[in-house]
């Protein structure tokens, strides 16, 4: 790949390490707030208000949406590309191409339709009960939207590495071992 889109990559890596990060934290805080609960609830004779709410709308997107991205650039995720492997590279990079093509068209559209929601959230003031009281829902809603924004900038990156290149590959970088799918 071109130094100049390596180094936009590697910006962009960065930042996708910080969402890592920022669901790390809230992976560990829902942990947290889990186990002060049970005990709490086994402690104290009582539970804390409103938990299984601001597990559900504040705990759990902020501990997914953030880290996707991470973890999609990783090459994980299990692809259809894996059963294709007998066929020649250059089909295989066709079928790679082609299916990131559909991943983009796919996580545009709940991108798109994500922030739609959001937007419509912040006029309706959308906000949920919990312990008798009501928190904002709206803000967390544009998790969906970034967290599917930052997976269309890795495939875009996905596909020009792909166009550049001579044989498939599932990651950006190759941190992955099996990042050019195995013809055999």
């Amino acid at each position: 790949m071109p130094a100049l889109l390596m180094k936009s990559y590697n910006i962009y890596s960065r930042i996708k390490f910080i969402g890592l990060i920022i669901s790390g934290i809230f992976l560990f805080g829902m942990m947290v707030f889990i186990v002060l609960d049970v005990l709490s609830r086994n402690f104290l004779s009582r539970s804390i208000p409103g938990n299984y709410e601001i597990v559900r709308y504040y705990f759990m997107p902020l501990a997914l949406f953030p880290g996707v991205a991470y973890a999609y650039g990783t090459g994980i995720f299990p692809r259809i590309t894996m059963i294709v492997s007998k066929l020649s590279k250059k089909i295989q990079k066709f079928i790679v191409i082609v299916l990131l093509i559909v991943e983009l068209i796919l996580f545009s559209l709940i991108a798109y339709f994500g922030l739609q929601y959001g937007l419509h959230g912040i006029e309706e003031g959308l906000a949920f009960p919990a312990g008798g009281k009501m928190y904002p829902l709206y803000p967390f809603i544009f998790l969906v939207p970034i967290g599917f924004a930052m997976l269309i900038i890795e495939i875009i990156f996905l596909i020009i590495k792909n166009l550049l290149s001579d044989g498939p590959s599932l990651t950006v970088t190759g941190d992955v071992e099996e990042e050019v799918i195995p013809n055999q």
